[in-house]
């Protein structure tokens, strides 16, 4: 970074925020924070003297948080935001918030977020929906779905909507195999007009067949719910429903659904669906039908 500064300083090229702005993101993209700090330090420390006397700005800041946070370091960013608030007069904004609500609950300081949630709010920064599903995975992914529920009706209450994310709750429920809670709030999701993408679908689809409980009556509705929104189940979709049925021994169902994803859906399996059902087959000793399947897969390619 000297070297570059120099070389433009010989040029007599004046460095500015935008200049300076640029570099830091790109060290930050390629995870070298410690020189993305450095080169911050030393534009916030440069006097004028030196020609390279800039004052950073809040979007700077946030690629700094941003970066910090992403390789673990998030107390450091912490500390920035407060530093630069403090000592340059820089106020956060939503996306610093952001960034470091979703570093301390990555690592499983969830409280850590929430206290940053309320400080934001008492501060007069506005949460957004990012924040509100950034908190609520990080509740989920470390066993809090009850903590996640409530937090989500206390935002509904305030106006807050979830997106698609939101299904992340559902889907902490379903691993806990409270499918009472998973039906509700699957209910309220499409009530709601809340849609899922393919890979939210796909997840709660594998999570409620592969379950030890297994419960394919609702694997067979969010599908059924899937196709409604306009979302064609793919073979990943099919895949997994059917490896839900191989692993509880119920191989008619299985064959069924295979035939239905190759006749009516039109979707050519791919090695891994083989490879389910032939194991599957084998386990019970049947042979003719493993051998079909065998021959079919070759015929397919």
């Amino acid at each position: 970074m000297n070297a570059v500064l120099a070389e433009m300083k010989g040029y007599g090229i004046q460095p500015n925020a935008f200049t300076l702005g640029i570099i830091i993101k790109q060290l930050c993209k390629l995870r070298r924070v410690d020189d993305a700090m450095e080169v911050f330090n030393k534009m916030s420390e440069a006097s004028e003297s030196d020609g390279v006397s800039i004052e950073a700005d809040i979007v700077i800041i946030n690629t700094l948080i941003g970066g910090l946070c992403k390789v673990g370091k998030q107390e450091e960013g912490l500390h920035l935001m407060e530093r630069m608030k403090s000592a340059k007069g820089i106020v956060p904004d939503t996306v610093t918030y952001n960034c470091l609500i979703d570093g301390f609950c990555k690592v499983g300081e969830i409280v850590r977020g929430i206290e940053l949630f309320e400080q934001m709010k008492e501060e007069g920064v506005s949460p957004n929906v990012i924040t509100v599903n950034i908190l609520i995975d990080g509740m989920c992914r470390h066993g809090r779905a009850n903590n996640a529920l409530g937090f989500f009706r206390d935002m509904q209450g305030k106006g807050v909507k979830g997106n698609s994310v939101t299904y992340t709750i559902i889907t902490a429920f379903s691993k806990a195999d409270n499918f009472g809670k998973v039906v509700d709030l699957f209910d309220e999701m499409v009530r709601s007009g809340c849609s899922a993408d393919p890979v939210v679908y796909y997840s709660l689809i594998s999570g409620f067949a592969e379950l030890e409980a297994g419960n394919f009556t609702l694997a067979r509705r969010v599908m059924k719910q899937m196709t409604k929104e306009g979302l064609n189940p793919t073979v990943a979709t099919f895949g997994a429903l059917i490896h839900g049925y191989c692993l509880k021994g119920k191989l008619e169902e299985a064959r069924k659904l295979f035939d239905d994803m190759t006749t009516t859906a039109k979707i050519l399996p791919d090695t891994a669906t083989y490879n389910i059902l032939i194991e599957s087959l084998c386990k019970v000793n049947d042979v003719e039908a493993t051998l079909s399947l065998m021959d079919d897969m070759k015929a397919k390619g």
